[in-house]
């Protein structure tokens, strides 16, 4: 596997796990919540498979990934409610740039987390993104077992919201992909600014 998500960017709308991935992430994110009219973060967007979904009916997407390449594919589906930002998320980022203003309805992460190298202080920082009463939603792939170090269980995503402040909504058994390698469950982790 590669090192960077750049080398990923060009063939990853064609991948059939990313396609199916982000179709049950947006499916699940319906069953929750309204979108219409919501001003929506897609932090970790890649190339926008569920940017482009969301942006079809909410007022408007704010979209953001470390990778540039990522960004440039997004860019290129020309989505007139999408403003995209190739960046990591910091402290300092958000409070110089205009495109973080005015605080989001939704923040959504979709498969991102877990690729975190800190994840509760990445939530500390989303937090201050989050309108008050506003809703974070993300999507991860469920350890697989006690010795498995890649993914959440339920327990980590609501610790994590307990100790950055987000009030619990729900941690759930989102949906589930069948591979070559077997079936792996993803995780849906829902909380409120409240």
């Amino acid at each position: 596997m590669s090192d960077s998500w750049d080398d990923y960017a060009e063939d990853w709308d064609s991948n059939a796990g990313a396609i199916e991935y982000s179709q049950k992430a947006f499916d699940s994110l319906c069953e929750f919540i309204n979108l219409e009219g919501l001003r929506v973060l897609d932090f970790g967007c890649g190339t926008g498979l569920l940017t482009e979904k969301v942006a079809r009916v909410a007022s408007s997407v704010v979209a953001v990934d470390p990778s540039p390449k990522m960004i440039d594919v997004l860019e290129h589906k020309n989505i007139h409610n999408v403003n995209s930002l190739a960046c990591e998320i910091s402290v300092d980022l958000i409070t110089s740039q205009p495109i973080f203003e005015p605080r989001f309805d939704l923040i959504v992460a979709s498969s991102v987390c877990a690729f975190l190298p800190d994840y509760e202080q990445t939530l500390s920082t989303l937090k201050l993104l989050l309108k008050d009463g506003g809703t974070f939603i993300q999507w991860d792939w469920k350890r697989s077992n006690e010795e498995d170090d890649f993914g959440f269980t339920k327990e980590i995503i609501t610790n994590a919201y307990a100790h950055v402040g987000l009030s619990l909504v729900r941690v759930s058994d989102a949906f589930s992909l069948t591979s070559e390698k077997g079936e792996a469950h993803v995780l849906m982790g829902v909380a409120n600014n409240a």
